[in-house]
């Protein structure tokens, strides 16, 4: 088994805009089969919000190795994609930078910091380390 790849079929960052997302990630997790993965991670969402579509159910209709789901889950319903086996897994990414407890939190369904990205890729520990645990 090699390695991962890591997919972004909607994402418009720096004007980047596919005319049909579905069919070229179709075809490319077809040609991924062949290469016997670690995993797929796919990136449902653009996070500017520009396109919109739903990537994920073609994708995993074709890829036959391990999915994991980004991009806008919350507990309940990657709980749901994972059991009903639409994905293996799902990666938090920004609800884990902005919520270090998020563990705590799914499991006392209790209410989210929101990841702030005016901060990201700053160079200091502001909007990495400064985000509040929540108190119990």
């Amino acid at each position: 088994m090699s390695g991962g790849v890591r997919v972004s079929p909607l994402n418009s960052y720096n004007s980047m805009k596919d005319s049909d997302p579905v069919r070229t990630y179709s075809w490319l997790a077809n040609k991924l089969n062949d290469y016997h993965l670690a995993y797929l991670h796919v990136m449902r969402a653009d996070s500017l919000g520009e396109q919109q579509g739903d990537v994920m159910t073609p994708i995993c209709s074709i890829y036959q190795g391990t999915i994991i789901g980004n991009m806008g889950y919350g507990a309940e319903e990657a709980e749901a994609a994972i059991a009903s086996g639409q994905i293996d897994a799902v990666a938090f990414g920004t609800s884990f930078l902005a919520n270090p407890d998020l563990p705590t939190r799914f499991a006392k369904n209790a209410p989210l910091n929101s990841p702030d990205s005016s901060k990201f890729y700053s160079a200091g520990p502001e909007g990495y380390t400064d985000y509040p645990y929540l108190v119990t």
